[in-house]
């Protein structure tokens, strides 16, 4: 018995030691815990300001790296070398445009009425004769057939008019003799000229009369009566007008000859010496020629009526290719028979939906084939003044899109959008090829032109290369094929426009 109380006794001191022990355990754990958590929060906070302090050099690291890339694909300028010469590789500044408007002594208001129009630069030949007549030199001019030649005239007497040396003795009064006479060789020219001195001139409160054959003498009397600053005219009129004292050149500033060889051509010889002649004093009248063309009667004329230290402004020279460089030239061989079916398929496959001018020799073919090809109108001297600037107005606004007409079309008129010239045979001359296939690819646009030959007369397309310089691509009439494919391209591009709309 007593052994197992001392067993017992032994058990529960066992027990309670072990109770013990475990508390005790408890205990530190739980002191080493509240110990450890300070730290914990201190290593934490050490973490967290260790981690901050490291993105920081990591963003001014990854800043630098980004600034580095910058700098090598935007390279600085660099100095100029010994030479002076600008060596920088950076964005490079496109180049202003030397015939700018604002490089000219061009007031505002004709600035204005060129912007009006889409004009922001003058043409090769505009800007180099404008400063010449402007500082009142007597002038030759000479460009390709569609370089803008009128504007290199209208533009300096407007402004010599009116802000320049004949500013003081500008006459407002009624009854005032014209103080600009320009004379050109056909009626339609005559027209186109007349409308752009009257477009820009009329901002200066200038008025213009035009006096062509044909029209009735009585509205361009009464108009010279009351008074006007510029009488543009065909030679023939001109001469008539002259001749019954209508016409009086005594106060005359400015007389300028256009498409001179023309003239020649037309048979104005006579009635141009005669009108330059009436002129008594030539050292007070300033004369300018322009021409696509200088035939031999052209440079006598000049001599003979121009002073001694005339200018000339020549950008064709000796250059044998006088034809417009913006036009393809095409030959095709076909029979005088089969003109009327094959002119509406090369209309179809070259004209684009623009206007299309063919020409022909006689005015009785103009009118034959202008009754065979559908929505087509003629235009030649048979036709009265009246119906002829009907029909020319209603294919410059596009009420249809076929002209067929003579050489009176060739000449200088300046009608938008014609794509296509188609000439019915080679013509007597290579100076009309040039200023007929002249009436596409006009100010910077281009175009083309097709001169149909009949086979056996193949030699006539080789003189017209031979003398000109252009170079002919030769192709056959257009297949079945060819014209389905122009019309469905027509209709893709039809399409595209007014889905952009």
């Amino acid at each position: 018995k007593a052994k197992r109380k001392q067993l017992k006794a032994e058990a529960a001191a066992a027990a309670e030691a072990a109770s013990s022990g475990k508390k005790d355990k408890k205990e530190k754990k739980d002191k080493k815990r509240k110990t450890k958590e300070p730290a914990s929060s201190d290593e934490e906070g050490r973490s967290s300001t260790s981690s901050e302090s490291d993105r920081a050099p990591a963003a001014k690291k990854a800043k630098k790296d980004k600034k580095d890339k910058k700098a090598k694909a935007e390279p600085a300028e660099e100095p100029a070398n010994d030479d002076g010469e600008l060596t920088a590789s950076g964005e490079e500044e496109e180049p202003a445009d030397p015939n700018a408007l604002a490089n000219f002594r061009i007031s505002e208001k004709l600035k204005d009425k060129l912007k009006s129009k889409g004009i922001n630069a003058l043409f090769p030949i505009q800007a180099t004769t404008f400063a010449l007549v402007l500082d009142g030199n007597d002038l030759v001019g000479r460009a390709r057939t569609g370089q803008g030649k009128t504007l290199a005239f209208v533009l300096p007497i407007l402004e010599s008019l009116v802000n320049g040396p004949h500013k003081a003795t500008r006459r407002t009064d009624y009854g005032r003799p014209p103080s600009v006479l320009v004379l050109l060789p056909t009626r339609e020219l005559a027209n186109q000229v007349h409308a752009d001195f009257e477009f820009y001139g009329g901002t200066f409160g200038l008025s213009t009369c035009c006096a062509y054959g044909g029209s009735p003498y009585r509205p361009q009397e009464n108009a010279l009566r009351q008074g006007v600053d510029i009488v543009v005219g065909t030679p023939g009129r001109v001469k008539d007008l002259i001749e019954k004292q209508k016409l009086n050149l005594r106060c005359l500033k400015f007389r300028v000859l256009d498409e001179a060889d023309e003239m020649l051509n037309m048979g104005f010889k006579d009635d141009v010496e005669l009108i330059l002649g009436k002129v008594e004093d030539v050292t007070k009248v300033q004369t300018l020629l322009f021409s696509a063309t200088l035939p031999e009667w052209v440079k006598k004329l000049s001599m003979s009526f121009l002073k001694a230290d005339r200018k000339t402004v020549d950008l064709v020279g000796n250059e044998k290719m006088k034809a417009s460089a913006s036009v393809k030239h095409l030959a095709l061989p076909c029979n005088k028979a089969a003109r009327s079916q094959i002119i509406p398929d090369i209309i179809k496959c070259y004209s684009h939906g623009g206007r299309t001018i063919i020409f022909t020799e006689t005015k009785e073919s103009a009118s034959e084939l202008s009754s065979l090809i559908p929505g087509s109108r003629a235009l030649h001297g048979d036709i009265a003044q009246a119906q002829r600037e009907v029909v020319i107005a209603g294919f410059r606004s596009g009420k249809f899109l076929v002209l067929v007409a003579t050489n009176v079309a060739a000449r200088g008129l300046d009608i938008n959008d014609v794509q296509l010239i188609i000439q019915c045979e080679p013509p007597r001359d290579v100076e009309a090829y040039i200023h007929r296939s002249g009436r596409t690819g006009r100010a910077g646009n281009t175009g083309i032109a097709v001169m149909l030959f009949e086979p056996r007369y193949k030699f006539g397309v080789t003189r017209i290369e031979r003398e000109s310089g252009v170079k002919f691509e030769h192709i056959s009439a257009p297949q079945p094929t060819d014209v389905a494919q122009s019309a469905g391209n027509e209709a893709a591009e039809a399409i595209a426009s007014v889905s952009d709309r």
